[in-house]
């Protein structure tokens, strides 16, 4: 919208509330015409202001893809960790180098120092892995499931507000 300067006509109030514009411009009118016929740095000026909102825009999808893409690369790395542990449970260095070899990992995962083995019976009540269900009078037979779990960190690129400036994705799969 025009400023009122630039306006190329006057309005007169006169009484009984009648208003009368005047054809006229303001005085100086060549050169306040050109002044105000110049919007050249209009779209300067509005770049100005919008650029760094659309630059952090830009940052905080590609920081949250990139953790999306680490994070599914990681859950894919555990599925693999699975699949060799169902065929060799007691292998913990195995199980580790088949995650980390999968896909190259920049830095690399974190492992607990063993891969959890758990036992329970049909209805749920977790015993020792070394007892029956059978002898300790529970329904079924004994349910062995291992937890194999890995970690990760990830440094967003803009440190953001509010957010650690290091985060761990951690992926964990129950196997049975």
């Amino acid at each position: 919208m025009a400023s009122p300067i630039c306006q190329p006509s006057t309005t007169l109030l006169l009484p009984n509330n009648l208003f009368m514009k005047s054809k006229k411009g303001p005085r100086n009118s060549g050169k306040l015409s050109k002044l105000c016929l110049d919007r050249s740095g209009g779209v300067t000026a509005e770049f100005t202001l919008v650029a760094p909102i659309i630059v952090l825009l830009a940052t905080g999808i590609a920081d949250f893809g990139m953790l999306a893409s680490n994070s599914t690369a990681l859950t894919a790395a555990v599925r693999i960790g699975a699949e060799y542990a169902r065929f060799h449970p007691t292998d913990t260095v195995g199980i580790q180098n088949s995650m980390q070899s999968s896909m190259s990992f920049t830095p690399t995962l974190t492992f607990p120092p063993s891969f959890p083995q758990s036992c329970e019976c049909d209805n749920q009540t977790s015993i020792a892995c070394s007892e029956s269900c059978a002898t300790t009078g529970r329904p079924g037979p004994n349910r062995v499931f291992i937890t194999i779990s890995a970690s990760q960190p990830f440094a967003p690129v803009v440190p953001w507000p509010g957010v650690a400036t290091l985060l761990t994705a951690t992926a964990q799969i129950r196997l049975q």
